[in-house]
């Protein structure tokens, strides 16, 4: 009997949460795939992606990898290269494997460190990486803000703890995408308010999910909770 061909991996960016903001090509992978690889925070935990395509993918093999929301890296490795070696197995066998990703798939997303397990076990050109709408291109087309335009400067920004490193960044930039805000939503307001940029900033949670919230009033958010999922957009006063 002649060998079976190895399958082919896509890593797959699925956008915000709209499944309406799929690219076409995303949609059509997910379909001839064989095997779709899912994410999720925990074992009892439900999969944000998986719910995303769910409608899409009536009939396929389905494999959920817990990735829990931890900071220790070497025990971080252990998930990925459980996966990694998952994805292997049906790769050797023959069948085209896709995993999934919430927004783009290299924008601060699970799937790079996934990637880099992968690159050490399969070909180069077995892998094929699928972009996706950030949540932050989709928060600024809520509210039809442009990201940048002509000689603007953009940056996009991980909050850490210390949320006075972000000062410097709000000072030297014409937009600044804040992401990972979660609990430091308060500190972050209060230095967009001493800086004179809250009235100009828009906050955006759960983008493309049912209960996506959107607003300008920034400073009304203190106190909500509600940094989980967000985004704040901070935009520069014109000179």
């Amino acid at each position: 009997m002649p060998t079976r061909t190895s399958g082919n991996f896509y890593g797959i960016g699925i956008g915000p949460g709209d499944p309406e903001l799929l690219t076409l090509k995303a949609l059509r992978i997910l379909k001839e795939v064989d095997v779709i690889f899912v994410p999720k925070a925990g074992i009892k935990e439900e999969s944000m992606a998986l719910e995303i395509v769910q409608p899409i993918i009536n009939g396929k093999k389905i494999v959920e990898k817990v990735f829990p929301m931890i900071k220790d890296t070497e025990k971080l490795q252990e998930f990925w290269l459980d996966a990694a070696r998952a994805i292997k197995k049906e790769l050797s066998e023959g069948r085209d494997v896709a995993f999934l990703t919430i927004g783009d798939s290299l924008t601060y997303s699970t799937y790079v460190y996934l990637l880099q397990c992968l690159r050490d076990m399969i070909p180069e050109e077995k892998i094929h990486t699928i972009p996706g709408i950030t949540s932050f291109n989709a928060a600024a087309s809520l509210v039809n803000l442009p990201l940048a335009q002509r000689d603007e400067r953009l940056a996009v920004i991980p909050v850490s703890d210390n949320v006075e490193e972000l000062r410097p960044i709000l000072e030297g930039f014409d937009t600044v995408v804040l992401m990972k805000v979660a609990k430091r939503l308060d500190k972050v307001i209060e230095l967009l308010e001493e800086m004179g940029l809250a009235e100009t900033s828009v906050f955006a949670s759960h983008v493309g999910l049912e209960d996506a919230y959107v607003t300008r009033n920034i400073s009304a958010l203190k106190g909500s909770g509600r940094g989980y999922m967000s985004v704040i957009i901070v935009k520069r006063p014109p000179k």
